[in-house]
């Protein structure tokens, strides 16, 4: 009976991954058709610069799904597009950061993220809008129970919740720049910043009316995911992706040369 049972179990568990991998991959699929792009395996075709950002530092890294990849066709050229679901490392170590700024604001465990290379070279600019991540919400209990290693660090005594690791390229306070209602920015580059809001980047921060919405310029590559949650369904995903395109469109169109924003007196 012994080994009848261990061979069972270990049956039950290859059914289980087996089943998990097919649900994923389905996912993956769907969301892949609803976008526009195709499946992609990793994100070693996406540029480093991502690992310098915000959301990075709060994730601490972590694992990709959801990977789709593709050129989109845009009136001002084609754009490089990766969308994908980040499962942050802090959430596998049963833990959630926020980013030391005024205000703070923390991500999701996971993340729904879209990356778009572009042809343009920018610094490191963030712009976050208002929303549930700046309430710095603890998990609740039913996500922290049903979490073995957040369950574990609560009976161990360890903390929730730390400061992440600021990125060197941002300050900790906001600008002063005009922007929509909402809205506020991060960057040592301000005059950069106001260049870009006034060549239109105004305009489209309005129009892109998601809550809790970020937003990273860094390098060559426009980084744009909702703060607090990662976006449940191939629709919701492939609407996340749409807004992205739209904001790098109308950051394109608000700089003035594909080697970033020029001065207005040049």
């Amino acid at each position: 009976m012994p080994a009848w049972f261990f061979i069972g179990g270990l049956a039950a568990g290859a059914a289980l991954l087996a089943g998990r991998g097919m649900f994923r991959r389905s996912n993956q699929v769907a969301a892949a058709s609803a976008s526009g792009l195709a499946p992609a395996y990793d994100l070693s075709h996406v540029s480093t610069a991502l690992q310098k950002t915000a959301l990075w530092c709060l994730a601490d890294g972590g694992f990709e799904r959801r990977v789709v990849h593709g050129a989109i066709a845009r009136e001002g050229g084609d754009i490089d597009v990766t969308a994908f679901d980040l499962e942050t490392l802090r959430e596998r170590r049963g833990e959630w950061a926020y980013l030391p700024v005024e205000p703070p604001f923390r991500i999701g465990g996971v993340v729904s993220v879209v990356v778009c290379e572009i042809d343009r070279e920018f610094p490191h600019i963030l712009l976050k809008r208002v929303g549930k991540g700046d309430e710095l919400e603890d998990d609740n209990w039913i996500e922290r129970g049903g979490h073995i290693a957040k369950n574990l660090r609560d009976r161990l005594g360890l903390g929730r919740s730390y400061p992440a690791e600021m990125p060197d390229a941002l300050p900790p306070k906001p600008i002063e720049v005009m922007l929509p209602a909402h809205w506020r920015a991060y960057s040592h580059e301000r005059g950069r910043v106001a260049e870009l809001v006034a060549a239109g980047l105004h305009a489209t921060l309005e129009k892109a009316g998601r809550r809790d919405l970020v937003i990273e310029l860094i390098g060559s590559i426009v980084v744009v995911y909702p703060a607090a949650r990662d976006v449940v369904g191939s629709d919701a995903f492939a609407d996340l992706t749409s807004t992205a395109l739209a904001i790098v469109d109308g950051i394109r169109v608000s700089s003035l040369s594909p080697r970033g924003l020029e001065s207005q007196h040049s």
